[in-house]
């Protein structure tokens, strides 16, 4: 009797990679299975946003125009089939701290480069009301959020009545399961101690995003100082987000609520937040690489059939649909190997045994 799944590629893992990876195949026609441990996924806690624009030092995000554009076609793709709507276009607004901020984004404006497309200075004018800049503000109109966690839900029970998703662990000591050409690995910060196996490290990058209700107008505008405010409907904002290295299990720590929501009214007239704003208080590990790039691709020539895609950090929903897409490619013999920036032999560690 032949196995029904002959042939078929095994996704592990069902956060926001292994769910844009499913959909990939879905949409190429590709044959495939999906398995989840049930392990707590950054995709969880995300909140989703995208931004072609680094600003820390006001320079576009790596090859941000690209990315984007791919990103668009494919999560207006899967909203039409879900019928729901995923992702929202919501300016953000980058408050100047200082007057040497202000002169440098008006620097990079001036120079006409790559990060000229996106930025703009937002008229004093159109500051909205609550909004405390005395330094001024700029505006990235070519921004937003996905709803990462009604997207991996509602995959979820679709692949799950089509009996296409299956609660199973894996790791790669298991191999390759029987009637499966291909595992392609997206288990995020779960897949750390396989690749470690290769010389490939995948930090644990801790982070927490409070939820929070209020009567307080603070517009429709994402507003960031380094800690960012985004509106999500009906007096909802996300508010986020921490950055640690030293921790190693998703737990939320008290002082958080106290810390994020003291940030972003700092940027605010009149009344803060306070700690009863607050509804929800998440966090969630995500994985990421020295460079801040995914790890991608075939990395054993013992074990041919078994990929990663995974390391995506913070930027998931901007660069994952090409990620999927670049992993698939090598998978279906289109391209030999994934683009070298995301190649696993950027790391001087890599042994590809």
């Amino acid at each position: 009797m032949t196995n029904k799944n002959q042939g078929s590629v095994l996704i592990i893992g069902d956060g926001l990679a292994g769910t844009l990876m499913a959909w990939k195949c879905h949409q190429r026609g590709v044959k495939f299975v999906q398995w989840s441990d049930g392990s707590p996924a950054a995709s969880d806690v995300a909140a989703g946003m995208f931004n072609p624009v680094s600003f820390r030092r006001i320079l576009p995000q790596w090859d941000a125009a690209n990315y984007a554009e791919t990103a668009r076609e494919m999560f207006q793709a899967i909203q039409q089939e879900l019928e729901c709507k995923l992702r929202h276009d919501v300016p953000v607004i980058r408050v100047f701290p200082n007057e040497r901020y202000a002169a440098l984004w008006a620097e990079r404006i001036a120079e006409e480069g790559e990060v000229a497309q996106f930025i703009e200075i937002l008229p004093r004018t159109e500051l909205h009301p609550s909004l405390d800049a005395p330094f001024g503000a700029g505006i990235v109109r070519s921004a937003g959020w996905v709803d990462v966690r009604m997207l991996t839900q509602k995959s979820r029970l679709l692949w799950q009545r089509l009996g296409l998703w299956e609660r199973r662990s894996w790791a790669m000591e298991d191999g390759c399961p029987v009637g499966f050409s291909t595992v392609i690995d997206c288990r995020g910060v779960g897949v750390a101690d396989d690749l470690a196996k290769f010389g490939l490290e995948v930090s644990r990058n801790h982070g927490e995003v409070l939820t929070i209700q209020t009567e307080l107008d603070w517009g429709e505008q994402t507003v960031n100082n380094v800690t960012w405010a985004l509106p999500i409907g009906s007096g909802e904002y996300r508010i986020g987000s921490t950055y640690r290295w030293d921790m190693d299990e998703p737990l939320v720590r008290p002082e958080t609520i106290e810390n994020l929501t003291e940030q972003v009214s700092t940027v605010r007239k009149g009344a803060a937040l306070v700690a009863t704003d607050v509804v929800s208080h998440r966090a969630g590990l995500r994985p990421a690489c020295f460079d801040r790039r995914p790890i991608l691709g075939r990395i054993s020539s013992k074990s041919p059939w078994y990929f990663v895609c995974t390391g995506w950090g913070t930027r998931g929903v901007s660069i994952g649909p090409t990620m999927v897409d670049w992993t698939l490619d090598v998978v279906s013999g289109i391209r030999d190997e994934v683009p070298d920036e995301v190649h696993p032999k950027r790391f001087r560690t890599f042994t590809k045994n």
